[in-house]
């Protein structure tokens, strides 16, 4: 045993004392369960770990970071205001994050909320919004002081006024990738129930005034689109499993990846001439306002249809209304409208025969808007604790701000 050297003023024997005792127990508690099996007294069963709920671990975390930060003003205050759907499949995703990181929230939703007056009330002393369809725009930020992130549950940001915003020191994000393949799927399932009639037939037969509607093989029909993100992208990968020709224009996007998933890159002229379908997948913007408006209709082939999952600022809706009743277009897929919910002109064009219309739902899948509505929670998280979310729009804004 090595000697003991003794500590300045203390005793020497009381510390070799202090230690072999210290040595009898390490050696007792290495050995103990040897020595009560060798007494024939039966061995304590090994404790299994303790595994805690991981939105516990979070709390706990969140707790002991408010402890070590209380004082840092980002962090100290703490409100969210949440404007979209909250339970989704039986969770509250946002709200779980949110409340496990010791953010307090409040829930607003459905249409009244969505005017002005409301948003603005709904902004003050709040420091995020978890946001929908809002219009945020010097009027109604005009009370948020306190507000620091505006997460859009969403890819679109068209009714953000992103320069007010940076101007404030606001941080936007948006949600984008997690809905791609679900958008995607309702395009093809408008695309779909429009050439072969599915709303006309479920019509027909519940009223009685039984007839068959004819359509078309997708195989034999090309397939245009107007703009290819990533929705766009997935559409596409869907057109080639029906063995359809796919055009593509989107001066954005090289010839050569979209050769790799099977589309041709053509001018929108020739989009136009050549296409049985065209599918919108561009974003709001001053520049697209109406872009399918009466001459764009007039140059698509006689009897082709439209397929709209974007935004429906993009279409002239007089336009299309004409197109549908002369037969010029054979018929529609719609999404959204100008108005929402539909009222006036977007009206009278979702109660044409020939429009199949959903309302504004393509992202509204569980699995799409879990993850949309966890992407949202985190980027507001992000910026309250001075990190910078991967997912910011206006990211101007971040040289006024204290984020790493």
């Amino acid at each position: 045993m090595p000697a003991t050297r003794a500590l300045p003023g203390s005793h020497p024997g009381r510390i070799a004392r202090r230690h072999r005792v210290a040595q009898r127990g390490r050696l007792r508690s290495r050995w103990h369960p040897y020595l009560r099996q060798a007494r024939g007294i039966a061995a304590r069963p090994r404790r299994r770990p303790r595994h805690r709920h991981p939105l516990r671990q979070l709390r706990e975390h969140a707790l002991r970071r408010q402890l070590v930060r209380k004082n840092d003003p980002i962090v100290s205050t703490k409100r969210c205001v949440i404007t979209v759907g909250l339970e989704i499949g039986g969770r509250k995703p946002a709200a779980e994050l949110l409340e496990a990181a010791g953010i307090e929230w409040t829930h607003r939703y459905g249409a009244p909320h969505w005017e002005d007056e409301a948003t603005r009330a709904a902004l003050e002393g709040v420091d995020a919004i978890l946001a929908g369809a809002e219009n945020f725009n010097a009027a109604t930020l005009e009370g948020a002081t306190s507000l620091k992130v505006i997460a859009r549950n969403g890819v679109g940001y068209d009714k953000v006024n992103l320069a007010e915003c940076t101007d404030r020191g606001i941080v936007v994000t948006y949600t984008p990738g997690v809905m791609a393949d679900a958008v995607a799927d309702l395009t093809f399932g408008l695309l779909l129930a429009a050439v072969r009639h599915v709303s006309t037939g479920d019509r027909w037969i519940k009223s009685g005034d039984y007839d068959v509607p004819i359509g078309e093989d997708l195989p034999s029909m090309t397939l245009g689109l107007l703009g290819c993100g990533r929705i766009g992208a997935e559409t596409v990968r869907r057109a080639k499993g029906f063995k359809m020709r796919v055009l593509v224009h989107d001066p954005f996007v090289d010839a050569t990846s979209l050769a790799e998933i099977g589309a041709e890159a053509v001018d929108r002229d020739t989009l136009l001439a050549e296409a049985d379908a065209i599918s919108l997948h561009m974003p709001m913007s001053a520049d697209n306002a109406n872009i399918v408006n009466a001459g764009f209709l007039a140059a698509m082939k006689k009897g082709s249809y439209l397929i709209n999952t974007a935004r429906g600022g993009l279409v002239d809706e007089p336009a299309l209304i004409k197109a549908l009743q002369s037969g010029q277009l054979a018929g529609a897929g719609l999404d959204c409208q100008a108005s929402e919910p539909p009222v006036g002109v977007s009206a009278d064009l979702v109660a044409l025969d020939n429009v199949v219309a959903t309302p504004h739902s393509g992202s509204l899948t569980i699995t799409a808007r879990i993850r949309m509505a966890e992407m949202a929670a985190r980027c507001i998280l992000d910026v309250l604790e001075g990190r910078v979310p991967e997912q910011v729009v206006n990211r101007d804004v971040l040289e006024k701000l204290d984020l790493s």
